[in-house]
């Protein structure tokens, strides 16, 4: 029996068309608002993107902030994933600060106008909910770099302080890095913070760490 018109069939499609068209949606958007600003895009430029009409952005999306929001909440959700996924208790501490930059680090390789929209608008929009994704980060460092000075891996120095450093050098680096408009542009992050602000801190050198491994 085809069932393939039923009412559940047809309102299964409908919801599948309707999460299509809402996706099509925060992709144009999140190109719009990487390359123009928030500010000076404005719905109709969505529309005219997508080729759907304005009223039936609306209907996704109540206003250009809450669409904003949305996309940038999902961009902080997918790195905050990648850091507690990717932040393996059986690895030593120092390779676990590694793993979880090289993973956030993919996720911006993977979304680059999501983080090009984060960066020119961290003044005013972004920074209401980035802090809280920030204050949770800064935990997640400061916890990895006390393990790694309580393990021995690491000299003594204060964690927080630590922990600051790296945020603002990934931030500062993001924005640097974004500007030359390359492929994958967030690609030399980790080896740069690695290799300036973690490795002058071990109490020996990654290459005799290994050595010792085998």
């Amino acid at each position: 029996m085809d069932d393939s018109n039923t009412p559940s069939m047809r309102s299964l499609r409908k919801e599948k068309a309707m999460e299509a068209d809402r996706l099509d949606i925060l992709d144009a958007a999140s190109r719009l608002f990487a390359t123009q600003g928030v500010e000076h895009t404005s719905m109709s430029d969505i529309a005219d993107e997508t080729g759907f009409s304005v009223g039936k952005i609306y209907k996704f999306f109540p206003s250009k902030k809450s669409l904003f929001l949305h996309i940038a909440k999902d961009f902080l959700d997918q790195i905050h994933n990648a850091f507690t996924h990717a932040d393996d208790p059986t690895l030593k501490p120092v390779a676990r600060l590694k793993k979880v930059i090289y993973a956030a680090i993919e996720i911006g390789n993977a979304g680059p106008d999501q983080v090009l929209m984060h960066l020119q608008e961290s003044p005013s929009l972004f920074v209401e909910i980035k802090q809280p994704y920030k204050e949770l980060h800064r935990v997640i460092f400061v916890d990895l770099f006390t393990q790694g000075m309580e393990s021995g891996q690491l000299k003594p120095h204060n964690p927080e302080y630590l922990a600051l450093m790296l945020l603002g050098a990934i931030d500062a680096l993001s924005s640097h890095l974004m500007s030359l408009g390359k492929p994958n542009p967030f690609t030399p992050i980790p080896d740069l913070v690695i290799n300036h602000i973690i490795t002058p801190l071990m109490t020996e050198s990654p290459e005799l760490d290994e050595e010792k491994k085998k």
